[in-house]
């Protein structure tokens, strides 16, 4: 039985994609203002008729692309618009789950309102670009390389103990439902622990309500002590644990860095106050921390998070970092330029402290939707993933829309997979982590689900069927034959189910 309710996204958009278009709002006092959706919308509106934005389009250097944004403002407009109060446009003031817990409080003791669900689905496709949902995140098990465990930006943690056969839902009973990041501790089979930062780092979906722990496998799950409520708007981007201290925890959040020493119980130590959207830490020696902002920064640490040095500083919008066991000096950044194309990919060779770049974006645009790397643009702010091989420091593979990879340090790149194909594996589009596992093989988790591949990218297998995950947006039943439904899904088509 699932008991999965509406979350309604309250933060306003502008805080998610930092647009120009938000200088338009009026200036109100204070650190956070509050902004009514007119106000928002009004913004929005007069930044398009001022630059002549024509159907989600505006030019930039000359040539038509995608607005930054536009397409995720305007499902935000519609999402919201019926929600708000018809005169004012404010915002409601608790989310349903809110009003659903202070129903059960006012109602008799010992009387609950559980109904009877069933799951329909869908939990299966064909893969390729008939995916069945997002995923944000994927963490193995220390020792089973068939057991690991997904995070859904609105599905929840799911786990697979048979290499992605069959999957189970951990977190059918919790108020939020999406996942950035999970980490596994190295005693977890005795010690069952697990640690989730809840919310959506990638799309901002769902807030967060902060960093959740399970010492029983995921079958409950607790607070620590980073704990938010959703209307707070906040994020928890990244966890990292130290490897020799199952109970040392980093979580980057956006209200800055801060450091565990207990399990979560406390998070005393702020490191710092960056918003990084993504961290990593040097193969080896937990006290060199890197961490990437969405402004362009990659900042290092040698002193377990102390203070800080920003090394690297473009001109140029998400960043994010990946680091190897073969050789624990190099640290690769991916870049996304003002157009959420690639500006570049730079290498470090010296722990972090200076990048060199190896690819220009002006040569090849990973991240953008044509095979050949030609076309200008792409969605660098929602979908970017960077990963090095743990065997050899020169193979690694750069996610955006499609996936690419290089054999030589990022100097040369060819395509491993596209949305539709178009010569190469087809798997589905915008991604959102790539990773090895510890054996070698390569996972990336995507807008259609989960995928793994045991040669670097050269194939693909879709690991996805058995998920129920799909974010909907809208579903009807045939009123001819009650068993029959349609729905829409994000990023994966309509799909029609038989719930007999």
């Amino acid at each position: 039985m699932r008991k999965q309710l509406l979350l309604l996204m309250l933060i306003i958009p502008f805080i998610v994609f930092g647009q120009a278009w938000k200088e338009n709002l009026p200036q109100k006092e204070g650190d956070n203002p509050k902004y009514t959706f007119y106000e928002i919308q009004k913004a929005f509106n007069d930044y398009c008729e001022a630059n002549n934005v024509i159907e989600g389009k505006m030019e930039i250097n000359g040539k038509m692309v995608k607005m930054p944004g536009w397409k995720q403002f305007k499902r935000w407009e519609w999402h919201m618009s019926p929600q708000v109060d018809g005169v004012t446009g404010e915002f409601p003031k608790f989310t349903p789950q809110q009003v659903y817990d202070k129903y059960l409080l006012q109602q008799p003791k010992g009387i609950t309102d559980e109904a009877a669900w069933t799951s329909i689905g869908p939990s299966t496709s064909s893969g390729g670009y008939a995916g069945i949902g997002r995923i944000n995140c994927i963490a193995f098990h220390p020792t089973d390389n068939d057991t690991y465990w997904i995070g859904a930006p609105a599905g929840g943690v799911w786990v697979t103990t048979n290499d992605g056969d069959t999957w189970n839902c951990l977190t059918d009973d919790n108020n939020v439902l999406g996942i950035s990041d999970i980490v596994i501790p190295s005693d977890y089979e005795t010690s069952k622990t697990i640690y989730i930062a809840t919310g959506d780092r990638d799309g901002w979906d769902n807030n967060s309500i902060g960093v959740l722990k399970s010492t029983d496998g995921g079958a409950s799950w607790n607070t620590t002590g980073i704990t938010y409520t959703l209307n707070q708007g906040k994020m928890v981007s990244r966890l990292l644990l130290d490897p020799n201290d199952d109970n040392t925890i980093i979580a980057a959040t956006s209200d800055g860095v801060y450091k565990t020493t207990n399990g979560g119980t406390t998070w005393n130590d702020q490191l710092t106050t960056n918003n990084f959207i993504d961290m990593e830490y040097k193969p080896g020696d937990f006290s060199t921390l890197y961490g990437s902002t969405s402004y362009g920064q990659v900042y290092y640490s040698t002193n377990d998070g102390s203070s800080w040095t920003n090394s690297l500083s473009l001109s140029a919008r998400r960043v994010e970092i990946a680091v190897t066991p073969a050789n624990d000096a190099v640290v690769y950044a991916v870049v996304a330029g003002s157009d959420n194309g690639l500006k570049s990919v730079q290498k470090s060779t010296n722990s972090g402290v200076s990048f060199t770049q190896v690819l220009s974006g002006s040569s090849k645009n990973l991240l953008g939707w044509d095979s050949s790397g030609n076309d200008d643009g792409g969605q660098g702010w929602y979908d970017l993933a960077i990963a090095v091989s743990p065997t050899n420091e020169d193979i690694l593979l750069v996610g955006g829309i499609n996936t690419w990879g290089s054999t030589n340090g990022g100097t040369s790149w060819n395509i491993k997979n596209h949305w539709w194909g178009d010569g190469v594996p087809a798997v589905h589009a915008d991604k959102h982590n790539l990773t090895y596992r510890s054996n070698g093989d390569l996972f990336e988790v995507n807008d259609g689900g989960v995928y793994i591949s045991t040669n670097n990218g050269t194939s693909w297998t879709d690991k996805s069927n058995g998920l129920v995950i799909s974010q909907m947006y809208k579903l009807g039943v045939s009123q001819t034959d009650n068993d029959m439904t349609i729905t829409g899904l994000q990023d994966n088509g309509s799909k029609m189910v038989n719930g007999s």
